[in-house]
């Protein structure tokens, strides 16, 4: 079995080490098949992933055809435009030999690494995910791909994708899955601590605050002021003095949600920090951030974060350890 792993400057060391070392604990379950993938670079030879970590790769092959399955970990950048810039020059190589490549050849790609699968052109049609915190950027550049950012990994059959940086054990348990069968896989799994069993990033997502529009970061600085109490949208496009209209119009092209769904979402943003490191009740938090209805506050937290209030100060509330 031949299995590589494409690697550039600045790739996620988390990532490239939680896969070497699962397919290392799959070699001892079964010997007789090589598990140990081929660390494959555009110029082969050391490449750096991070302060203290370098990895000894391969020169990239002018042909991957005879790989089982290839897999991208993802890598570091400060913006989507960095990231569109990398695709442009240090993945341009690794991005023309994946267009090559036959159906046969199974493809798995985490976090970044999914922008570098999706420019190949490969999932177009096909549904994926992608890191949370990008997906607008994600959907904007792929409309012909059928992103679904709360999912934590999705398998569209010859493509695999995962999310954000720690979805990548999700993502390689999944390839030996896809490889060598469910016993395997609960073998390594149990081994590892890793099962699988995260389907959705919504309860680790959260909003961005800090944006260069004038209007924009007026606006968000103006909700986070009067976060505490009932607020209309009319009420803020007054403040701003501009119509409802370019309010909203502003908000969809720069932050790709509504004003009402963003000034919505602070108030989540809000709830689930007191519900992290406070005492309080769901009911007394509702009130704090300026819902009088409990009950529909309750609907609106789970649809954004897709557990219960409940559920998820179980799962995340500080000094708890929560049995999963």
């Amino acid at each position: 079995m031949k299995i590589a792993m494409l690697l550039e400057a600045g790739a996620t060391a988390s990532s490239v080490a939680a896969t070497l070392d699962m397919f290392r604990i799959a070699q001892r379950y079964q010997p007789e098949i090589c598990y140990h993938p081929h660390l494959l670079s555009t110029r082969g030879g050391r490449v750096r992933l991070g302060d203290a970590v370098t990895v000894e790769t391969r020169c990239l092959p002018p042909d991957l055809s005879d790989y089982d399955a290839i897999i991208l970990p993802g890598f570091f950048a400060e913006s989507a435009e960095h990231i569109a810039a990398q695709l442009q020059t240090t993945w341009r190589t690794v991005i023309a030999s994946l267009k090559c490549l036959p159906e046969s050849t199974l493809l798995a790609a985490s976090c970044y690494g999914t922008f570098v699968l999706a420019e190949t052109g490969l999932l177009n049609g096909l549904p994926a995910t992608t890191t949370w915190w990008f997906a607008h950027e994600f959907q904007q550049r792929y409309p012909a791909i059928r992103l679904d950012a709360d999912k934590t990994l999705v398998d569209s059959g010859r493509v695999i994708t995962a999310g954000a940086m720690t979805a990548h054990t999700d993502l390689s348990l999944h390839v030996l899955r896809r490889l060598s069968g469910v016993a395997l896989t609960r073998s390594v799994g149990g081994i590892m601590l890793v099962d699988g069993a995260r389907a959705s990033q919504r309860p680790f997502m959260s909003i961005q605050k800090d944006y260069s529009e004038p209007l924009i970061r007026r606006s968000i600085a103006w909700m986070t002021h009067n976060l505490m109490r009932p607020v209309s949208i009319d009420e803020l496009a007054s403040a701003m003095h501009v119509s409802y209209r370019t309010l909203n119009r502003r908000f969809m092209q720069i932050t790709g949600m509504t004003p009402l769904a963003y000034l919505q979402a602070l108030k989540i943003e809000q709830a689930k920090e007191w519900m992290e490191c406070t005492q309080r009740d769901f009911e007394s938090i509702t009130a704090e951030v300026g819902y009088e209805d409990v009950s529909s506050f309750r609907r609106l937290f789970k649809r954004s974060t897709g557990l219960s209030p409940a559920q998820y100060r179980r799962q995340f509330k500080s000094g708890t350890l929560v049995a999963k």
